[in-house]
């Protein structure tokens, strides 16, 4: 009787698990995409670089702090917002790495480019506009300084 009673509750407790399955594994998606998403603490100071594609945004993120976005020769290389951490006078800072901005309408912009305002308006930055003087980055200085207007 008690092993019939313990074979029953393993069907039962077996049951439960087969319904609840594809909760679990929703559960794990949403972990698996919440860990990529960048560790932002708001109390900690923000530096947040803006500035057109492929100016050197990622480069000076890489350079500067613990961030290591993709860094290649070919615009909007970032996709998302990136996050790296530094020290300045034994105090940590943050600082993100932002898609890039063309001077354009906002009912014109992608979506890289409403993340980069959205990040704008929600985090609690200093903003440093980085622009390429030489113009290798593909748009003119007139139309960087468009893009900061």
């Amino acid at each position: 009787a008690a092993l019939e009673a313990a074979l029953e509750g393993c069907q039962s407790l077996e049951g439960v698990f087969r319904a609840g399955a594809r909760h679990v594994e929703d559960l794990r998606t949403v972990a698996k995409k919440l860990r990529g998403l960048p560790v932002l603490d708001v109390g900690l100071p923000t530096l947040a670089l803006v500035g057109a594609p492929n100016v050197g945004k990622s480069s000076l993120v890489q350079l500067l702090s613990s961030g290591n976005p993709e860094v290649c020769n070919y615009p909007f290389t970032t996709r998302s917002i990136k996050m790296g951490h530094f020290f300045l006078d034994s105090r940590m800072h943050q600082v993100t790495d932002t898609p890039g901005l063309l001077a354009r309408p906002d009912q014109e912009r992608n979506k890289m480019e409403l993340l980069t305002l959205a990040a704008l308006a929600c985090l609690p930055t200093s903003v440093l506009f980085v622009m390429d003087l030489t113009e290798e980055c593909g748009t003119s200085v007139q139309e960087q300084w468009r893009i900061r207007l």
